[in-house]
């Protein structure tokens, strides 16, 4: 095995005797859920350091002889277990283990339980270890979701200590997440530009609203990858805490330019893979509230007075996002067919057209994204969008663009290709 000098001592357990999750428990049911949870993630990763400063060698291996990950710290914590960031001692690449650290009625409610109460959290944890595996197994390769690392994606457990201090917590191993959760870069409360912001300028607008149609994007991308393997959001996910964003410097004005991933994927229930994408569970999630908490912060700093602002540079940014209106101002689910949004979203709306050929084209772009999915795959669909893109940036001309799908498209697809140049040049 990996295992090495100082790594006997369990430090999962010494981590849990020392921050009682009980306590940030009875805080969630007064306060914040998130902020308490986050509270109890940050101190547990103190304690952690501590440990580290103490001359503990902080491992755990994916088996009692096992890959062993050498353990950096805790960035999330929920009611069910710690996300614990660290790298594969071999070969250095980051990994992040859900380890599921309850063992017992003690570890969860404060005082001792029956031996039957004890493995009814033990085989709790465990079960929902294995459900999110399963999700996640289901998911390898959509675009927009965290994945499992490769090489660890049938590792049941991580284990931690030796001899008598042996214990297996029931764990997931997936890829590192770059970036900092949504909730941490864009203040809902206080709007654009934060409370220290009263009147942000068009640059930093600018800014957080190519953020959030990078995040519209993600998920609505996302949304339609679950779908297709029979899953969907129950009625309150995503959360802004769920979404996790790496982007570039202030300034940025491209949602291509930022990288979105789901992190969750615990909130995820059973769907009929027959049951048309819509957009509704985004707008009607947690996440799409938050969403618009921001704007009704960020209307006032920006003087709208009947939809409209009297500041031209506020002006410009706005008429550059007004493919969001669906998110930030609640569409009714009729208007939220999921292909049709992300059209919408990723393509701008076809304008100068009456109702019905608007309509009608919508219809046209939907059934023709839905063939071009099942016949192209998820990385050649997602090369034609990501061609696409730069069309509607202004990178690239249609001819540009329809010259480089041909590479990808044909000679199999040669009647996809000429309806792609039909869509395109309307």
């Amino acid at each position: 095995g990996e295992g090495g000098e100082g790594e006997g001592s369990n430090w999962v357990s010494v981590l849990k005797e020392e921050v009682r999750f009980r306590t940030y428990i009875e805080l969630a049911d007064d306060d914040d859920e998130a902020e308490a949870l986050a509270a109890y993630a940050r101190d547990l990763s103190s304690a952690l350091d501590e440990l580290r400063e103490g001359g503990a060698r902080l491992a755990l291996r994916t088996g009692a002889r096992g890959a062993a990950v050498d353990v950096t710290g805790v960035s999330t914590a929920t009611a069910a277990g710690l996300t614990v960031e660290g790298t594969l001692r071999k070969s250095g690449r980051p990994v992040s283990v859900r380890l599921r650290h309850l063992t017992s009625y003690y570890d969860a409610e404060e005082h001792e339980g029956t031996a039957e109460q004890d493995a009814l959290i033990r085989s709790e944890m465990a079960s929902a270890a294995a459900e999110e595996r399963l999700r996640l197994q289901r998911l390898s390769g959509a675009a927009g979701w965290c994945q499992l690392v490769k090489e660890l994606g049938s590792e049941v457990e991580a284990a931690v200590g030796v001899g008598c201090e042996l214990t297996r917590y029931p764990a997931v191993y997936v890829d590192k997440i770059e970036g900092v959760p949504l909730s941490q870069l864009l203040d809902a409360g206080s709007g654009c530009g934060g409370e220290e912001d009263e009147t942000p300028s068009p640059e930093r607008l600018e800014h957080e609203m190519s953020m959030i149609k990078a995040v519209a994007t993600s998920c609505l991308l996302a949304m339609r990858g679950a779908a297709a393997v029979g899953l969907g959001f129950d009625g309150t996910a995503p959360f802004a805490e769920h979404v996790w964003v790496q982007g570039p410097p202030e300034g940025a004005r491209r949602a291509a330019d930022w990288s979105v991933v789901v992190g969750e994927v615990e909130p995820l229930e059973e769907r009929d893979p027959s049951e048309r994408f819509s957009a509704k569970d985004l707008v009607r999630s947690a996440l799409g509230e938050w969403l618009r908490e921001w704007w009704r912060s960020t209307a006032p700093k920006l003087s709208i007075v009947d939809g409209r602002t009297p500041h031209e540079g506020y002006a410009r940014v706005l008429g550059r996002y007004g493919v969001l209106n669906w998110l930030l101002f609640g569409w009714a689910d009729e208007q939220l067919d999921g292909e049709s949004i992300l059209q919408l979203v990723q393509h701008g709306p076809v304008s100068e057209r009456s109702a019905e050929e608007r309509e009608a084209a919508q219809r046209r772009w939907a059934a023709f994204t839905q063939e071009a999915f099942v016949r192209l795959g998820p990385r050649r669909f997602d090369e034609m969008n990501a061609q696409i893109g730069q069309m509607n940036d202004g990178e690239i001309s249609v001819d540009d663009l329809l010259a480089r799908a041909r590479y990808f498209m044909c000679p199999d697809n040669e009647d996809l290709h000429a309806a792609l140049g039909q869509m395109i040049r309307g």
